[in-house]
Protein backbone atom coordinates (compact mmCIF):
# COMPACT_ATOMS: atom_id res chain seq x y z
CA UNK A 1 0.00 0.00 0.00
CA UNK A 2 1.61 3.33 -1.17
CA UNK A 3 2.18 6.30 1.43
CA UNK A 4 -0.89 8.34 -0.54
CA UNK A 5 -3.15 5.49 -0.42
CA UNK A 6 -2.85 5.53 3.71
CA UNK A 7 -3.06 8.87 4.34
CA UNK A 8 -6.50 8.93 1.98
CA UNK A 9 -7.39 6.34 4.34
CA UNK A 10 -6.38 8.22 7.09
CA UNK A 11 -8.15 11.41 5.76
CA UNK A 12 -11.18 9.35 5.62
CA UNK A 13 -11.49 7.90 8.73
CA UNK A 14 -10.80 11.34 10.32
CA UNK A 15 -14.13 12.87 8.00
CA UNK A 16 -16.05 9.92 8.73
CA UNK A 17 -15.56 9.84 13.12
CA UNK A 18 -16.00 13.68 12.23
CA UNK A 19 -19.14 13.50 10.54
CA UNK A 20 -20.50 10.29 12.88
CA UNK A 21 -19.38 12.61 15.81
CA UNK A 22 -21.34 15.52 14.69
CA UNK A 23 -24.72 14.28 13.96
CA UNK A 24 -24.63 12.08 17.03
CA UNK A 25 -23.33 14.02 19.79
CA UNK A 26 -23.84 18.10 18.30
CA UNK A 27 -27.17 18.02 16.23
CA UNK A 28 -30.39 17.90 19.00
CA UNK A 29 -33.35 18.83 19.76
CA UNK A 30 -33.41 21.95 22.16
CA UNK A 31 -34.57 20.36 25.35
CA UNK A 32 -37.83 21.96 26.36
CA UNK A 33 -38.82 22.34 30.60
CA UNK A 34 -42.27 24.51 31.32
CA UNK A 35 -45.36 24.35 33.07
CA UNK A 36 -48.39 22.59 31.17
CA UNK A 37 -50.56 25.45 30.46
CA UNK A 38 -52.63 25.92 27.29
CA UNK A 39 -50.32 29.10 26.31
CA UNK A 40 -47.39 27.27 26.40
CA UNK A 41 -48.49 24.72 24.45
CA UNK A 42 -49.94 26.65 21.90
CA UNK A 43 -46.52 28.41 21.67
CA UNK A 44 -44.26 25.34 21.88
CA UNK A 45 -46.36 24.44 18.31
CA UNK A 46 -46.11 27.35 16.68
CA UNK A 47 -42.58 28.17 17.46
CA UNK A 48 -40.59 26.14 14.80
CA UNK A 49 -37.28 26.43 16.56
CA UNK A 50 -38.74 24.58 19.50
CA UNK A 51 -39.75 21.36 17.65
CA UNK A 52 -36.65 21.12 15.36
CA UNK A 53 -33.22 20.23 15.63
CA UNK A 54 -30.66 22.54 16.22
CA UNK A 55 -27.86 22.19 13.74
CA UNK A 56 -24.40 24.33 15.37
CA UNK A 57 -22.15 25.29 12.42
CA UNK A 58 -20.22 22.61 12.07
CA UNK A 59 -16.57 24.22 11.51
CA UNK A 60 -17.56 26.39 14.60
CA UNK A 61 -19.65 24.08 17.59
CA UNK A 62 -16.50 24.55 20.30
CA UNK A 63 -17.77 27.07 23.26
CA UNK A 64 -14.72 28.94 22.86
CA UNK A 65 -14.52 29.09 18.91
CA UNK A 66 -18.24 30.66 18.99
CA UNK A 67 -17.36 33.14 21.78
CA UNK A 68 -13.91 33.88 19.60
CA UNK A 69 -16.43 34.26 16.02
CA UNK A 70 -19.00 36.52 18.14
CA UNK A 71 -16.45 39.16 19.40
CA UNK A 72 -14.49 38.94 15.82
CA UNK A 73 -17.98 40.15 14.34
CA UNK A 74 -18.81 42.48 16.97
CA UNK A 75 -15.54 44.12 16.16
CA UNK A 76 -15.61 44.30 12.80
CA UNK A 77 -18.99 44.84 11.36
CA UNK A 78 -20.05 48.47 11.12
CA UNK A 79 -22.05 50.59 13.18
CA UNK A 80 -25.72 49.64 13.16
CA UNK A 81 -27.81 53.30 12.33
CA UNK A 82 -30.38 53.61 14.99
CA UNK A 83 -33.32 55.85 13.46
CA UNK A 84 -33.34 58.06 17.28
CA UNK A 85 -31.41 58.20 20.08
CA UNK A 86 -32.57 59.72 23.28
CA UNK A 87 -31.23 60.80 26.19
CA UNK A 88 -33.59 60.67 29.18
CA UNK A 89 -32.63 62.46 32.63
CA UNK A 90 -33.49 60.13 35.68
CA UNK A 91 -35.21 61.66 38.99
CA UNK A 92 -32.04 61.61 40.62
CA UNK A 93 -30.09 63.78 37.96
CA UNK A 94 -28.35 60.15 36.15
CA UNK A 95 -28.89 59.91 32.51
CA UNK A 96 -30.26 56.78 30.52
CA UNK A 97 -30.95 56.25 26.83
CA UNK A 98 -33.06 54.95 24.25
CA UNK A 99 -32.12 53.70 21.23
CA UNK A 100 -34.66 53.46 18.42
CA UNK A 101 -35.27 51.82 15.14
CA UNK A 102 -37.94 51.71 13.27
CA UNK A 103 -39.29 54.66 14.66
CA UNK A 104 -40.22 56.92 11.76
CA UNK A 105 -41.07 53.80 9.41
CA UNK A 106 -44.10 52.21 11.45
CA UNK A 107 -47.41 53.17 11.86
CA UNK A 108 -47.41 54.74 15.09
CA UNK A 109 -50.74 54.50 16.21
CA UNK A 110 -51.32 51.26 15.54
CA UNK A 111 -51.53 48.27 17.69
CA UNK A 112 -48.23 46.31 16.50
CA UNK A 113 -46.06 45.53 19.27
CA UNK A 114 -42.55 47.54 19.86
CA UNK A 115 -39.82 45.25 21.33
CA UNK A 116 -37.21 46.49 24.01
CA UNK A 117 -33.97 45.37 24.49
CA UNK A 118 -31.83 45.42 27.11
CA UNK A 119 -27.72 44.63 26.52
CA UNK A 120 -24.83 43.11 28.01
CA UNK A 121 -23.15 43.75 31.13
CA UNK A 122 -20.37 46.38 29.19
CA UNK A 123 -22.30 47.02 26.12
CA UNK A 124 -24.58 49.66 24.48
CA UNK A 125 -26.87 50.02 21.47
CA UNK A 126 -23.98 48.57 19.07
CA UNK A 127 -23.07 45.32 20.94
CA UNK A 128 -26.69 43.62 20.73
CA UNK A 129 -27.48 45.33 17.19
CA UNK A 130 -27.70 41.75 15.17
CA UNK A 131 -30.51 41.07 17.27
CA UNK A 132 -31.69 44.52 16.47
CA UNK A 133 -31.28 43.91 12.94
CA UNK A 134 -33.36 39.93 12.98
CA UNK A 135 -36.40 42.06 14.23
CA UNK A 136 -36.59 44.58 12.68
CA UNK A 137 -36.47 42.88 9.27
CA UNK A 138 -38.34 40.05 10.40
CA UNK A 139 -41.17 41.62 12.45
CA UNK A 140 -41.22 44.81 11.22
CA UNK A 141 -41.82 46.17 14.69
CA UNK A 142 -40.17 49.24 16.33
CA UNK A 143 -36.93 47.89 18.44
CA UNK A 144 -36.15 50.10 20.95
CA UNK A 145 -32.65 49.51 22.64
CA UNK A 146 -32.53 50.86 26.79
CA UNK A 147 -29.03 51.77 27.50
CA UNK A 148 -28.06 51.93 30.83
CA UNK A 149 -25.68 54.35 32.96
CA UNK A 150 -22.41 54.86 32.17
CA UNK A 151 -22.41 52.46 29.05
CA UNK A 152 -22.03 53.75 25.74
CA UNK A 153 -21.74 57.45 24.28
CA UNK A 154 -23.81 58.12 27.62
CA UNK A 155 -22.67 61.44 30.02
CA UNK A 156 -22.15 60.26 33.05
CA UNK A 157 -24.20 63.24 34.96
CA UNK A 158 -24.23 61.44 38.64
CA UNK A 159 -21.03 59.02 39.86
CA UNK A 160 -23.60 55.72 40.59
CA UNK A 161 -23.18 52.14 38.11
CA UNK A 162 -24.99 49.07 38.27
CA UNK A 163 -23.84 47.02 35.34
CA UNK A 164 -26.59 45.05 36.04
CA UNK A 165 -29.20 48.07 35.77
CA UNK A 166 -31.38 49.45 37.73
CA UNK A 167 -35.52 48.91 37.89
CA UNK A 168 -36.26 52.15 38.95
CA UNK A 169 -34.20 53.84 35.90
CA UNK A 170 -36.37 50.73 33.91
CA UNK A 171 -39.00 52.14 35.31
CA UNK A 172 -39.01 55.50 33.65
CA UNK A 173 -37.68 54.36 30.53
CA UNK A 174 -40.72 52.21 30.46
CA UNK A 175 -42.91 55.06 31.39
CA UNK A 176 -41.21 57.34 28.52
CA UNK A 177 -41.80 55.01 25.82
CA UNK A 178 -45.59 54.45 26.68
CA UNK A 179 -46.24 57.86 26.70
CA UNK A 180 -44.97 57.91 23.04
CA UNK A 181 -46.43 54.98 21.77
CA UNK A 182 -49.97 54.14 24.15
CA UNK A 183 -51.43 51.59 21.70
CA UNK A 184 -48.51 49.31 21.35
CA UNK A 185 -47.72 46.65 23.85
CA UNK A 186 -43.97 45.95 24.50
CA UNK A 187 -42.19 42.71 24.35
CA UNK A 188 -38.63 42.55 26.03
CA UNK A 189 -35.30 40.70 25.26
CA UNK A 190 -32.72 40.48 27.65
CA UNK A 191 -29.13 39.24 26.34
CA UNK A 192 -26.83 38.24 29.30
CA UNK A 193 -26.52 40.18 32.00
CA UNK A 194 -29.73 42.37 30.04
CA UNK A 195 -31.57 39.06 31.23
CA UNK A 196 -31.08 39.66 34.57
CA UNK A 197 -32.66 43.31 34.54
CA UNK A 198 -35.64 41.67 32.76
CA UNK A 199 -35.75 39.35 35.19
CA UNK A 200 -35.51 41.40 38.11
CA UNK A 201 -38.41 44.01 36.57
CA UNK A 202 -40.55 41.21 35.70
CA UNK A 203 -40.45 39.40 39.16
CA UNK A 204 -40.27 43.25 40.81
CA UNK A 205 -43.83 44.00 38.90
CA UNK A 206 -45.75 40.88 38.94
CA UNK A 207 -48.70 41.12 37.22
CA UNK A 208 -48.74 45.20 36.86
CA UNK A 209 -45.48 44.15 34.16
CA UNK A 210 -45.68 46.18 31.29
CA UNK A 211 -44.67 43.18 29.03
CA UNK A 212 -46.87 41.20 26.95
CA UNK A 213 -43.67 38.54 26.60
CA UNK A 214 -40.18 38.25 27.58
CA UNK A 215 -36.70 36.65 26.53
CA UNK A 216 -33.97 35.87 28.51
CA UNK A 217 -30.59 34.53 26.72
CA UNK A 218 -27.77 33.56 28.64
CA UNK A 219 -29.18 34.56 31.77
CA UNK A 220 -26.90 34.06 35.26
CA UNK A 221 -29.73 33.52 37.80
CA UNK A 222 -28.39 34.07 41.17
CA UNK A 223 -25.53 36.67 39.85
CA UNK A 224 -24.20 36.81 43.95
CA UNK A 225 -22.54 32.92 42.78
CA UNK A 226 -22.83 33.02 38.83
CA UNK A 227 -20.00 36.01 38.83
CA UNK A 228 -17.43 33.12 40.90
CA UNK A 229 -18.29 30.78 38.58
CA UNK A 230 -17.28 32.43 34.83
CA UNK A 231 -14.39 30.32 33.48
CA UNK A 232 -11.05 31.68 35.28
CA UNK A 233 -9.51 33.14 31.88
CA UNK A 234 -12.86 35.16 31.11
CA UNK A 235 -12.98 35.90 34.50
CA UNK A 236 -9.90 37.89 34.83
CA UNK A 237 -10.44 39.27 30.86
CA UNK A 238 -14.36 40.62 32.00
CA UNK A 239 -12.66 41.49 35.11
CA UNK A 240 -10.48 44.15 33.50
CA UNK A 241 -13.20 44.86 31.23
CA UNK A 242 -14.88 46.46 34.11
CA UNK A 243 -12.46 48.64 35.25
CA UNK A 244 -11.53 50.07 31.69
CA UNK A 245 -15.34 50.28 30.67
CA UNK A 246 -16.63 51.83 33.83
CA UNK A 247 -13.71 53.45 35.90
CA UNK A 248 -11.13 54.35 34.09
CA UNK A 249 -13.56 55.78 31.09
CA UNK A 250 -15.66 57.64 33.51
CA UNK A 251 -12.44 58.49 36.47
CA UNK A 252 -12.82 62.45 37.05
CA UNK A 253 -16.63 61.04 38.21
CA UNK A 254 -15.36 58.41 40.41
CA UNK A 255 -12.27 59.74 41.66
CA UNK A 256 -13.82 60.90 44.88
CA UNK A 257 -15.77 57.99 45.66
CA UNK A 258 -14.99 56.09 48.25
CA UNK A 259 -14.06 52.46 47.26
CA UNK A 260 -13.06 53.30 43.55
CA UNK A 261 -9.62 53.01 44.46
CA UNK A 262 -10.23 49.13 45.81
CA UNK A 263 -12.44 48.22 42.73
CA UNK A 264 -9.57 49.00 40.80
CA UNK A 265 -7.62 46.37 41.92
CA UNK A 266 -9.95 43.73 41.35
CA UNK A 267 -8.57 40.43 39.38
CA UNK A 268 -11.76 39.00 38.30
CA UNK A 269 -15.40 39.10 37.49
CA UNK A 270 -17.28 38.23 40.57
CA UNK A 271 -14.42 40.19 42.70
CA UNK A 272 -15.81 43.27 40.59
CA UNK A 273 -19.58 42.38 41.59
CA UNK A 274 -18.98 41.97 45.63
CA UNK A 275 -17.48 45.33 45.57
CA UNK A 276 -19.28 47.42 43.22
CA UNK A 277 -21.97 48.29 45.46
CA UNK A 278 -18.95 51.27 46.45
CA UNK A 279 -20.07 52.92 43.64
CA UNK A 280 -23.81 51.52 43.20
CA UNK A 281 -25.45 53.72 45.90
CA UNK A 282 -25.18 50.64 48.19
CA UNK A 283 -24.42 50.96 51.53
CA UNK A 284 -22.27 47.35 51.44
CA UNK A 285 -22.43 44.23 49.39
CA UNK A 286 -25.67 42.86 51.09
CA UNK A 287 -27.67 45.52 50.18
CA UNK A 288 -26.47 45.57 46.67
CA UNK A 289 -27.77 41.93 46.00
CA UNK A 290 -30.56 42.12 47.98
CA UNK A 291 -31.78 45.28 45.38
CA UNK A 292 -29.97 43.69 41.97
CA UNK A 293 -29.69 40.33 42.58
CA UNK A 294 -32.93 38.87 40.03
CA UNK A 295 -32.75 35.48 41.47
CA UNK A 296 -34.66 36.66 44.70
CA UNK A 297 -38.08 37.80 42.80
CA UNK A 298 -38.22 35.40 40.01
CA UNK A 299 -40.68 33.25 41.51
CA UNK A 300 -43.00 36.05 41.56
CA UNK A 301 -42.66 36.66 37.60
CA UNK A 302 -46.21 36.30 35.88
CA UNK A 303 -45.45 37.60 32.15
CA UNK A 304 -44.80 34.70 29.43
CA UNK A 305 -41.69 34.11 29.29
CA UNK A 306 -38.70 31.94 27.15
CA UNK A 307 -35.27 31.19 28.81
CA UNK A 308 -32.51 29.99 26.49
CA UNK A 309 -29.53 28.39 28.39
CA UNK A 310 -26.51 26.49 26.69
CA UNK A 311 -25.11 23.62 28.96
CA UNK A 312 -21.25 24.29 27.27
CA UNK A 313 -21.33 28.40 27.99
CA UNK A 314 -18.24 29.19 30.08
CA UNK A 315 -19.54 32.77 31.54
CA UNK A 316 -23.37 31.94 32.64
CA UNK A 317 -22.50 27.93 33.62
CA UNK A 318 -24.23 25.34 33.45
CA UNK A 319 -24.24 24.74 37.30
CA UNK A 320 -26.50 28.04 37.78
CA UNK A 321 -29.50 26.41 35.17
CA UNK A 322 -29.27 23.01 37.29
CA UNK A 323 -30.01 24.60 40.69
CA UNK A 324 -32.91 26.52 39.47
CA UNK A 325 -34.71 23.82 37.53
CA UNK A 326 -37.23 23.38 40.26
CA UNK A 327 -38.87 27.12 39.67
CA UNK A 328 -38.26 27.09 35.95
CA UNK A 329 -40.27 23.94 35.36
CA UNK A 330 -42.86 25.20 37.98
CA UNK A 331 -43.45 28.83 36.99
CA UNK A 332 -46.69 29.35 34.52
CA UNK A 333 -46.50 30.30 31.01
CA UNK A 334 -42.68 29.82 31.41
CA UNK A 335 -40.75 27.64 28.86
CA UNK A 336 -37.20 27.15 29.38
CA UNK A 337 -35.04 26.22 26.20
CA UNK A 338 -32.14 24.26 27.42
CA UNK A 339 -29.33 23.69 24.42
CA UNK A 340 -25.96 21.11 24.57
CA UNK A 341 -23.66 23.54 22.46
CA UNK A 342 -24.46 27.43 21.77
CA UNK A 343 -22.07 29.25 24.43
CA UNK A 344 -22.63 32.44 25.43
CA UNK A 345 -25.11 34.27 23.88
CA UNK A 346 -23.94 32.87 19.90
CA UNK A 347 -26.08 29.94 19.60
CA UNK A 348 -24.18 29.91 15.56
CA UNK A 349 -26.22 27.53 13.27
CA UNK A 350 -25.75 26.46 9.56
CA UNK A 351 -22.46 27.05 7.10
CA UNK A 352 -22.35 30.61 7.65
CA UNK A 353 -22.94 31.07 11.39
CA UNK A 354 -26.29 32.82 11.92
CA UNK A 355 -27.82 33.08 15.05
CA UNK A 356 -30.06 30.47 16.24
CA UNK A 357 -31.34 32.70 19.12
CA UNK A 358 -32.21 35.59 17.49
CA UNK A 359 -34.60 33.65 15.09
CA UNK A 360 -35.71 31.68 17.84
CA UNK A 361 -36.73 34.79 19.46
CA UNK A 362 -38.39 36.52 16.62
CA UNK A 363 -40.40 33.03 16.24
CA UNK A 364 -41.56 32.85 19.65
CA UNK A 365 -42.45 36.94 19.69
CA UNK A 366 -44.50 36.20 16.54
CA UNK A 367 -46.75 33.12 18.28
CA UNK A 368 -46.79 34.76 21.65
CA UNK A 369 -48.49 37.81 19.37
CA UNK A 370 -50.44 35.40 17.43
CA UNK A 371 -52.42 34.20 20.45
CA UNK A 372 -52.94 37.62 21.46
CA UNK A 373 -54.52 38.69 18.66
CA UNK A 374 -56.95 35.68 18.40
CA UNK A 375 -57.67 36.11 21.58
CA UNK A 376 -58.58 39.80 21.51
CA UNK A 377 -60.70 38.68 17.89
CA UNK A 378 -62.31 36.11 20.31
CA UNK A 379 -63.28 38.04 23.12
CA UNK A 380 -64.65 40.91 20.57
CA UNK A 381 -66.51 38.14 18.71
CA UNK A 382 -68.25 36.92 22.54
CA UNK A 383 -68.96 41.30 22.98
CA UNK A 384 -66.84 40.58 25.86
CA UNK A 385 -64.73 43.76 24.73
CA UNK A 386 -67.04 46.52 22.97
CA UNK A 387 -66.15 47.22 19.75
Amino acid sequence: MSLETVLYTIFAIILFGFIFYYFVDVIEFPKLRFHDSELSSKIISQTPSLTKRYVPTFWCFNQHLMLLLLMFRESKSKLFLYDKIEHLEMRDGGTTGLAWSGFHAVNQKDATPIVVVFHTISGDEQDIKSTVSHLRKTLNWIVVVCIRRGHGNLPLTKPIINTMGSTSDLKEQLNHIRRLFPNKPLFGVGISAGSGLLARYLGESGTKSMFSAAVAVSPAYDIEKAFHRVHPVYSKIMGQRMINYFLKRHYESFAKVKGTDELLKVKSLGEFQDKLHSISGFKNKESYYQKSNPILVTSQIKTPLLVLNAADDPICVNLNVLENLHWLESLKNTIHVHTKRGSHIAFFEGIFAKSWSNRLIGEYFFSVWEQITKNQLALKKNKIIPK
